[in-house]
């Protein structure tokens, strides 16, 4: 596939990255310093130009081209180029990132643009972060509308019996929902019924609607999220907000720049605007965010973040979360003791992957990119058909976790007998892509 990739900006750096293991990419760059950049550290094309001139884009345009996307910091030029480049080539398939909540309208919106796709991480981070500040345990979430289930990930904290220590044959764990991993320190596990939770563990679980929460009371929860103090009034804080009060809850918005929070003030209702320093260790005190059931830190600096997590764990909030940007911080993130975070770049990495890989109906990239949700169809010759999963000799590191009947998604069980027609989603390591492709006779794509 030929990709050109307009904008070179922390998404830009992280889509090229991502697609040129597998792609030709083009690079557009008008900033020499950023252009720079990509070409002393990607094996991409580069140009150092205004993505957004008609000259520019009929001279790197062809029939060859196959995917566009603009993902400058300027959602007018995003939407410009798109529209330019369809111009030039009908048939050239166009994604423009669009950050303004003004502008993102749905689908009807971006077909009147003329653009194919729209996408916004700020405000998929910002649901990302909702969701996991709604239940206590959580920590993690990955989103599957067209199934109607959720891949969770949650901490178990040992605060109620019958979790920590327990076969997990004997739990009761809530019906439609499926234990597929646990992450034990630096120890991953696909358990099998003998295996026990401890304390501390991480545990992907899949699930439909109310088994998630169920799911969460099972591990135990002290209460119900209802004050929720946000540190960052940009995009993602504006999202966050405006999620938070449709659900009725108390927030409180600390942002440090006086004319945004006059903005945030027309557009916000219920929330509780704060014009003051949120990385500030006076400020936070002052404004008892200790009383907080949940802080999220939600600038676009990962310093304040880092440092404003660290105050709020220091002055006893009971879960804190914070997003990051760069992937050179997920692992400062990961060791600092904050409960939760989400990775900027890894919202962008699984929104261009449903862009560029379209055999699979899902394909998500999880856990620093070296673990894999995907689906494949079950088709003649496949080495498992007319067997029960149980007898299935699935790689290590592997699990089946869904099964679609007749379009109907199935939580399986051991008994659940796989047929030609089925489609099956698995949970599973890179490690184990290999022996998968034997069974299944696909090529299965991994990430970067």
């Amino acid at each position: 596939m030929h990709v050109i990739v307009v904008g070179a900006g922390n998404v830009g750096y992280t889509i090229a990255r991502m697609l040129s293991k597998q792609h030709s990419v083009l690079v557009v760059e008008d900033d020499l310093k950023r252009y720079d950049y990509i070409v002393n550290h990607l094996n991409v094309g580069a140009l150092n130009g205004n993505g957004a001139s008609p000259k520019v884009l009929k001279g790197i345009i062809n029939e060859h081209s196959n995917l566009l996307l603009a993902v400058t910091e300027r959602d007018e030029t995003n939407i410009f180029c798109c529209m330019m480049a369809k111009q030039i080539n009908p048939k050239l398939v166009t994604v423009a990132r669009v950050r303004n909540p003004d502008y993102i309208e749905g689908a009807t919106y971006s077909k009147f643009l003329n653009v194919d796709h729209i996408i916004s991480p700020e405000y998929l981070t910002a649901v990302k972060l909702m969701r996991i500040a709604m239940f206590e345990n959580s920590i993690g979430c990955e989103s599957i509308p067209s199934l109607g289930v959720e891949l969770a990930m949650f901490k178990v904290s040992g605060k109620k019996e019958g979790v920590v220590m327990v076969p997990i044959r004997e739990m009761h764990i809530p019906g439609d929902c499926k234990i597929l991993i646990i992450h034990r320190g630096k120890q991953i596990l696909v358990p099998t019924g003998n295996d026990v939770l401890m304390k501390g563990d991480k545990v992907t679980i899949v699930g439909k609607g109310q088994a998630i929460s169920d799911f969460n009371r099972m591990l135990g929860t002290l209460r119900e999220p209802r004050d929720i103090v946000i540190v960052g009034g940009g995009i993602v804080g504006e999202h966050l907000a405006t999620m938070l009060e449709r659900e009725k809850l108390s927030v409180k918005l600390i942002e440090n720049n006086e004319d945004r929070c006059r903005v945030l003030a027309k557009k916000l209702n219920r929330t509780v605007i704060i014009n003051d320093n949120g990385s500030d260790p006076s400020v936070l005190r002052n404004e008892n965010v200790s009383m907080a059931d949940v802080l999220i830190c939600a600038t676009e600096n990962e310093e304040d973040n880092l440092l404003a997590s660290l105050i709020g764990k220091h002055l006893g909030v009971s879960k804190v979360i914070s997003r990051y940007s760069k992937r050179e911080y997920e692992e400062i993130f990961g060791m600092s003791g904050i409960d939760a975070s989400v990775g900027y770049y890894h919202v962008v990495a699984n929104e261009i992957i449903k862009e560029t890989v379209h055999d699979y109906e899902v394909m998500l990239l999880l856990e620093k990119f070296s673990e894999e949700f995907f689906d494949l169809k079950v088709t003649a010759g496949c080495r498992i058909i007319g067997k029960r999963i149980g007898e299935i000799d699935m790689p290590k590191m592997s699990s089946i976790a869904l099964v679609v009947k007749e379009g109907k998604a199935v939580i399986p069980s051991s008994d659940t007998v796989i047929e030609e027609g089925d489609k099956v989603f698995i949970y599973a390591l890179q490690s184990a892509i290999a022996k998968l492709e034997w069974m299944f006779k696909a090529n299965i794509p991994v990430g970067p």
